[in-house]
């Protein structure tokens, strides 16, 4: 069976490999959702509350940048929920090609291959899509997927199965993709629009640009998001001459051979490293707790857990900040990872976390 040949629900939920009744409880009801921000009890109400319910829990976490604020994000509690999303997903790269200009989740690309080609140039401009996935509508996936080559009956079911209140919400795993489905028309008339003297690459909701001589105005950019249902998040639009600070998704492009992590970041880590080569990881972790603007009783036994806490989260953020170091510069990120992989006998693992504490 191929997406085009699906007729009914029955036969979607043969291609999802999924319950037929629960995919039509997914399709047909609201999620629940348990925002953490009102925790007004729902939580609890499953346990006497409908059993097709299904529930979507929703945190927020801290955005990166000058201007902070939180991202609202979703986690399927359901497993069943959670599998079909994970097939549908499966299916919807293989049979949709993002345009070359499209880095954000697609498979061999990456920040790196994203930055790659505006490398050196003399103007670069940044511009962000506002509320991306929340501008996302049901319709407009709707007619993406019909597009695709799904039934238009199909492509409102799937319409409905990914989305909450209407919209794309962050956390779903079929969301970046489809997201890339339904923005390719606009991708394509940005390539249109930029020709050979502008490169023109999108990073799910960053956009950049560069040339050696100049770009289009920004509001000729404005005019074709909101063609396409999108708005300019005006925040976030910087246009940079060379020879001032130019980043493309977090990476420098001042070099005219390959993407850089930026000074400061190899700076701190190289820092936190060496004191961690030096002084070893429970003393590093004391250093940072007794540098924090919390007070904290440092003879009492909690902050024996508090250390331990922090040792754990140290290890998490530096490895991961290495490996991906290692992706775009290997030999600094090389470096970096011997010298922390060496500091051994006071590296605490999950599993030593769970014995400390008897879990």
């Amino acid at each position: 069976m191929t997406h085009q040949t699906i007729k009914n629900i029955t036969q979607l939920a043969n291609y999802l490999r999924c319950n037929i009744t629960f995919l039509e409880n997914a399709i047909n009801k609201e999620y629940n959702v348990i925002d953490s921000k009102e925790d007004n009890g729902s939580s609890t109400d499953f346990l006497t509350g409908d059993n097709d319910e299904i529930y979507i829990d929703k945190f927020y976490i801290k955005k990166k940048g000058k201007i902070g604020g939180f991202r609202g994000v979703h986690s399927i509690s359901d497993h069943q929920l959670e599998s079909t999303l994970k097939i549908l997903n499966n299916y919807l790269s293989t049979i949709f090609s993002a345009e070359d200009c499209v880095h954000g989740f697609i498979k061999g690309r990456s920040t790196k291959t994203n930055a790659e080609p505006h490398l050196a140039k003399n103007i670069l401009l940044s511009l962000d899509i506002k509320n991306y996935f929340e501008s996302i509508s049901v319709n407009k996936i709707s007619e993406s997927l019909t597009t695709l080559g799904f039934q238009k009956n199909i492509a409102e079911n799937i319409a409905n199965l990914v989305t909450i209140n209407g919209h794309l919400v962050q956390g779903f795993c079929t969301s970046p993709t489809i997201a890339n489905i339904v923005t390719d028309s606009f991708d394509k008339e940005m390539v249109e629009l930029c020709g050979e003297s502008v490169v023109y690459t999108r990073y799910a909701d960053d956009l950049s640009l560069s040339s050696d001589k100049d770009v289009p105005k920004i509001n000729v950019f404005e005019d074709l998001m909101s063609k396409h249902g999108f708005e300019l998040n005006k925040k976030k639009t910087n246009k940079v001459k060379r020879g001032h600070y130019q980043f493309v998704t977090g990476l420098t492009v001042f070099d005219d051979k390959i993407p850089r992590i930026p000074k400061k970041i190899k700076r701190n880590i190289k820092l936190e490293v060496y004191y961690i080569s030096k002084l070893g990881y429970k003393k590093h972790a004391i250093r940072r707790l007794k540098n924090s603007n919390v007070k904290y009783n440092y003879k009492s036994s909690e902050f024996q857990y508090t250390i331990s806490d922090e040792i754990i989260k140290t290890q998490h953020r530096l490895f991961g900040w290495i490996h991906y170091i290692m992706s775009v510069e290997p030999i600094f990120g090389k470096k970096m990872y011997d010298i922390l992989i060496k500091s051994k006998r006071e590296y605490i693992t999950p599993e030593m976390y769970m014995k400390y504490y008897n879990l």
